[in-house]
């Protein structure tokens, strides 16, 4: 499914579905009352409407989250002025957050959008169009959908717990009509992802660029709900797929060549489309608001010789090397942080985020390994240390389960930190699972309370049959 840039610009400014408003924030209503019938004709009039879904993904009430995630979880600091960054450092943010109203009310866009776009194909308003084509059309759609259910279910709902009523309300079709619905369970909203992306593995189209979603970057993203989910076997089996698939996904051989090749490298599963201008790319160049938490750091410093010997200054010694790369004064680069080198002007290619790449799943892969019923540990380790390999820093050894999953936890730290927020994810899970003592990474963690964000006061207002969640 090649497409050249120039004309895939030209189709995303022509999409149809990005400017959208409501009353309700979780029911989002196109403006001008789009239809099927006056905006899916054929396969050109589908593809605007899938490109303006992924145009919705780069939006900052999206794209900028990971520097809120950071400083949520262990790995930053908001260092400076971000908006609706209150709270975030201390993990004490509040319902009033209009960043959090927004976030959630961008990620609802994107479902409205998806449902839109589903709908219209399988109603086969679409003319002209192959079964292949609308199929894997529709399995893009699904993995943005899948994608933005499973986002705004570990910002606001107990993502964690399978049993809990804290979900999100699900919105299966498009909405033109403001509707209060209530929160469906966790383990509603799990299997209605899950329904997504097994279509969309198994009809999504493949060796294509990496900011569309194909078939490998849903099968890798299962494989992550997977391991939420206690699916053990099933994730790892979905992660080896992955990680031996067949469309030439394969790590970089240095870890600064993910960065600079951005979401062309071959290491990314999926990232957001880039170019140069101001509206060309994520708004990650605000990360020189941000800097390293203590504990990011001293996770670094561990890694290459004394807990306390490393230094910054020019290309950074005894440091983690991706900790040096990205924060090193010879490599920290105009935005102070390496991960993303480019600045928000006409000339620049600008940055992107990296939802998915390679050495995520390689790391799923040693955790679900480790976890699954008869597993194996050697294995397990071995993804951990393909990972490790790549920066040349010193293999783990295999002694226990437990020291294991650990390893697998700061690696991730290490590897992802400033990325997608996974770290943060981690610690909860691992935490609720008995393997770490949460507060001990993240002092202001003091409540269960904390382990989610607050449901927005605009979304209750908007739909008073949300509930809010407990303690806020």
């Amino acid at each position: 499914m090649k497409i050249d840039i120039k004309i895939f610009k030209n189709l995303v400014c022509a999409s149809i579905l990005v400017l959208m408003t409501s009353c309700s924030i979780d029911d989002i209503e196109p403006q001008n009352q789009l239809t099927q019938e006056n905006t899916i004709r054929d396969e050109i009039s589908a593809q605007q409407v899938l490109n303006g879904v992924y145009d919705l993904g780069r939006d900052f009430d999206v794209s900028a989250f990971p520097l809120y995630l950071a400083a949520y979880g262990n790995e930053g600091i908001i260092s400076g002025s971000l908006s609706g960054g209150n709270g975030f450092n201390t993990n004490e943010v509040p319902v009033s957050n209009v960043f959090l109203a927004s976030l959630y009310n961008a990620h609802y866009k994107i479902i409205n959008s998806t449902n839109f776009l589903i709908k219209g194909l399988e109603d086969g308003k679409a003319v002209g169009i192959s079964e292949e084509r609308k199929n894997g059309m529709i399995s893009e759609a699904k993995f943005q959908r899948a994608f933005a259910y499973f986002n705004l279910l570990r910002y606001f709902g107990q993502f964690y717990d399978v049993n809990s009523s804290f979900g999100l309300v699900l919105r299966k079709e498009f909405s033109t009509e403001l509707t209060a619905s209530p929160r469906n369970s966790v383990q509603e909203v799990y299997t209605f992802i899950k329904d997504d992306l097994e279509f969309a593995a198994a009809n999504g189209p493949e060796f294509i660029e990496h900011f569309y979603a194909g078939k490998i970057a849903a099968k890798a993203l299962l494989a992550k709900v997977e391991l939420y989910t206690g699916n053990y076997t099933d994730a790892a089996t979905l992660a080896d797929e992955v990680i031996n698939n067949t469309e030439g996904y394969a790590l970089e051989s240095s870890y600064s060549a993910i960065f600079s090749n951005s979401f062309n490298s071959q290491e990314v599963l999926f990232a957001p489309y880039a170019s140069s201008g101001q509206e060309g790319g994520s708004t990650m160049d605000l990360i020189n608001r941000t800097t390293f938490s203590d504990n990011l750091k001293t996770t670094a410093d561990a890694q290459v010789g004394t807990a306390t010997d490393g230094d910054l200054t020019g290309a950074g010694t005894n440091y983690d090397p991706r900790f040096s790369f990205a924060y090193s004064e010879g490599t920290k680069g105009v935005n102070t942080q390496g991960k993303y080198p480019f600045i928000n002007n006409a000339s620049s290619q600008n940055n992107t985020l990296y939802h998915l790449r390679l050495a995520e799943v390689f790391l799923i892969h040693a955790e679900a390994e480790a976890r699954r019923p008869g597993g194996d540990l050697t294995v397990a380790l071995g993804s951990l240390n393909t990972i490790r390999n790549r920066v040349s820093v010193t293999p783990k050894m295999l002694s226990d389960k437990a020291t294991l999953l650990e390893d697998v936890r700061q690696e991730k730290l290490l590897e992802l930190f400033y990325e997608n927020g996974e770290s943060w994810f981690d610690l909860v899970r691992y935490s609720k699972l008995g393997d770490v003592t949460i507060a001990s990474k993240k002092a202001t963690i003091t409540t269960e309370r904390q382990l989610i964000l607050p449901i927005p006061s605009q979304v209750i207002i908007g739909n008073n049959n949300v509930d809010q969640n407990p303690d806020y």
